[in-house]
Order: C-alpha cells, then sequence, then structure tokens
C-alpha cells in the first residue's frame, strides 16, 4: 500500500545527493558461510515484515513511497571478496561515496568474503527515511534470530500496487532538495526550513572503527558515579581531540547532536515503543583533563536523565527482533531537526545475547553513518554481547582513533579506581 512522504522524510531525503550521498551501513561479522542464494531467499521470506523495503519514491513535489513494479530482491543483492590491498574500513568509505540507485528501492546488501581468513561479513547499508520507527523498521531487525535457523519458509506472494495520484509535479524532477528550492510555501516550505545547510559538494570521508568492553566502561561509570553514555561521550570527545591535535587545528568545543530515547505515552504503540528526541551539548574537546571532560560531561547529560524523560537502557536491549539497526535509522534523523552542529553522536544499546543470520553465528556488529550538512563527525555506538563498537566517519583522516580511546578508557580506569 502507498503513502505520502512525509516533511521529516523529505528532509532527509534531500539530504542524498549524487556528490555527497547520505546513507547508513550496518556490518554483522559472521562465525559460518551465507550465500548469496540463501540471503536472498531469507530476505524473501521476511522482507513483507519492512514493506518499505519494496518502495522508492516517486512525484516530487508531491511524492509518496509507491511499490517498484520491476522490485527484485536479487536485484539489491550483491556477493564480493574484499579487493586484496584494502581491509575492511577503507573499502567501506568507499562504499559509502556511492550513492543508492534512487529508481529503486533505497538499500543494499553485500556478501562480503575474506574480510580476515576464513571470515565473512554481511554488508548492508540504506537510506534512514526508510525507516520511521513506527509503521516501518530496518530489513535487519526482521533478519536475524536469536538461535540458528537453517532452514528457511516459503516467501509470501506479493504484487506491486499502482500508485496514487500525485497531483501535479514539476516538469521533470526527481530530487527532494531542488523540489524544497523551487517550491514556496506549504508542504517544501518547511522542508526547505530543515535542509538550508546542505551541502552538496563531494567530499572524501574516512572511516575508522574501535572496540571496548562493556565491563571496563562499567568500571568507570561506577568510579565517577556517572552513566555508560557519558563514558561513551567521554570517549568520542578523546577521539576527536587526538585528531584535531595530530592534524595541528585549534582545539575548540564542537556542539554535537546526541539524540536521547524519550518516553512518550503517543508513541508507546510504536514499533520501539519510545520517540527518539534531538539533544545537544557542547563536547569539552579543548578540555586537557580526562577526568574532568567525563565530569563536564555528565553535568550536561544529568539535567535530561533527571527529567525521568529518558527509557532505561533495558528496555531498548529487550525489543523484539535486532533493533539497533531501526533504533540507528530514527537516530540519526534528528538531523532533521535542523540545528546547526559539527558532531553526531547516535548511541544505540543492542542485545547481550547472541544473534544468528540463518545458522551462521553474528560474532560482531557496528554501523556508520556518512556526514550529512556541516557535520566534521559522525559516531555511531552500538553494543553486543557484552562489547561495544564506536565507528566514526569524518570529512578528516581518522588516524589514531582507536588507540585515543583505548589509552583514554585506560586513563579513566585508572583514575576510577
Amino acid at each position: 500500500m502507498s503513502e505520502f512522504v512525509s516533511v521529516t522524510e523529505a528532509a532527509l531525503l534531500a539530504r542524498d545527493q549524487p556528490k555527497k550521498p547520505w546513507q547508513q551501513v550496518f556490518v554483522l561479522l559472521l562465525a559460518g558461510a551465507v550465500t548469496r542464494a540463501e540471503l536472498i531467499a531469507r530476505i524473501n521470506e521476511r522482507i513483507s515484515y519492512a514493506p518499505r523495503f519494496r518502495r522508492r519514491v516517486e512525484g516530487w513535489p508531491v511524492a509518496a513511497w509507491v511499490d517498484d513494479p520491476s522490485f527484485s530482491v536479487a536485484g539489491h543483492v550483491r556477493q564480493q571478496r574484499l579487493p586484496a590491498g584494502q581491509n575492511l574500513e577503507q573499502w567501506l568509505a568507499e562504499l559509502l561515496t556511492e550513492p543508492l540507485d534512487p529508481e529503486h528501492p533505497l538499500w543494499q546488501a553485500i556478501v562480503l568474503d575474506q574480510v580476515a581468513p576464513g571470515r565473512q561479513a554481511l554488508v548492508f547499508r540504506c537510506h534512514p527515511a526508510l525507516v520511521d520507527g513506527y509503521d516501518h523498521v530496518h530489513l535487519l531487525q526482521e533478519l536475524l534470530d536469536e538461535r540458528p535457523v537453517a532452514e528457511i519458509g516459503t516467501a509470501p506472494s506479493w504484487e506491486p500496487q499502482p500508485a496514487p495520484g500525485l497531483g501535479v509535479a514539476l516538469s521533470g524532477l526527481r530530487d527532494p532538495l531542488q523540489a524544497a528550492q523551487e517550491v514556496a510555501g506549504g508542504l517544501f516550505g518547511l522542508v526547505e526550513n530543515a535542509v538550508r545547510s546542505v551541502t552538496v559538494t563531494e567530499q572524501v570521508q574516512y572511516l575508522a572503527t574501535a572496540e571496548v568492553e562493556l565491563a571496563a566502561v562499567k568500571v568507570v561509570r561506577n568510579g565517577f558515579a556517572c552513566t555508560v553514555h557519558d563514558v561513551l561521550l567521554a570517549l568520542v570527545t578523546a577521539g576527536l581531540r587526538g585528531q584535531v591535535r595530530r592534524q595541528g587545528r585549534t582545539a575548540a568545543d564542537p556542539v554535537a547532536l546526541v539524540p536521547l530515547a524519550i518516553n512518550e505515552p503517543a508513541v508507546l504503540e510504536s514499533a520501539i515503543g519510545c520517540r527518539i528526541a534531538p539533544s545537544w551539548l557542547s563536547l569539552p574537546v579543548a578540555e586537557p583533563s580526562a577526568a574532568e571532560r567525563l565530569s563536564t560531561i555528565a553535568t550536561l547529560t544529568r539535567v535530561r536523565a533527571d527529567s525521568g524523560q529518558c527509557v532505561r537502557v533495558p528496555e531498548l536491549v529487550e525489543l523484539a527482533g535486532f533493533a539497533p539497526p531501526t533504533l540507528h535509522a530514527v537516530t540519526v534523523g534528528s538531523v532533521g531537526a535542523g540545528r546547526a552542529h559539527q558532531v553526531l553522536v547516535a548511541d544505540v544499546p543492542g542485545p547481550g545475547r547472541a544473534r544468528y543470520l540463518g545458522a551462521a553465528l553474528v560474532e560482531q556488529v557496528f554501523g556508520c553513518t556518512a556526514t550529512t550538512d556541516a557535520e566534521e563527525l559522525s559516531v555511531t555506538v552500538t553494543s553486543y554481547r557484552g562489547r561495544i563498537s564506536l565507528a566514526a566517519v569524518s570529512t578528516h583522516p581518522l588516524d589514531g582513533w582507536a588507540e585515543d580511546l583505548a589509552a583514554e578508557l585506560a586513563t579513566l580506569i585508572k583514575e576510577a579506581q
């Protein structure tokens, strides 16, 4: 069934430009083999739970999500080897600069072989506007199971539905950003206000990942009487501080968009049972002391925590399926709030128990999101099975990212004892 594109979704779609794509990538490192044919069959079996992954956008400036009449799961799934001479981070950084095809649903799944000797990964990229957290979840949330599932069920029958009448569209107009610029007032007057800072200049995207033990982060949390979220923000701050210092730039305190899950009775029946609200704070990058950086962050976040509106982490962890991809997509959608910021930190807790793609164990999970607007750094934080990944995408090189985070955590553990 088709549906019209919301104002928020239009503003998010406008951020995806050919010279500067905006997309989100999830990487699942697997123990066990998955073939392209098996993945196609499994997606066909479950895609009806995420119907927007069969839909494309048509009809600017009055746009709608409509069934792609030529949709084929096979057209969105490929299998390849990690190229010789490239590591996974380098390959992912290049992938983030490749636009998704707007003539078809905005997602792609890649079975990536030889990410390490005998190791395989599922790399899943999509546009965040596909997911709203209410009626539409991420397809990955439906693909993973709590136990190995070797068999694949029969795919439900599906026929594309005709598009609704979309009214008068500008002749040949396919770009939501162009629509926002050319159509004044009404719906697209609101969209225009939400995309004023969108940049379309081509930019290199650098990517780096780090992983820390949740138990080690909890040692710091207990020693400083703060939250795990505070400690993770302190690690991100240290990574940014190291990046600035290595490049000889002046250390300043950037504004960070740090969305939070908020209790709101009106949305408790949504897929995620809460609302993701934008929240901004100044990261103390210029502060030389690790302990003071953490204390400053804890003070800034305590006001929201004391309000009693924040959703408790166990409530998010216990969501059905594999919720982090859905939560991350909704979280980065907060950029539509329109306030200028230089850093985005999307912190989402994941399950402590293992998940499986078919019969293959998901050993490690991390996500990453391309920068947009005036962002210089986008950090995607995801916990899974007692470990936390912090994947950064930046417009500046990220040499030493993992080392800076490890050094900061070691310093904070020492000071917490």
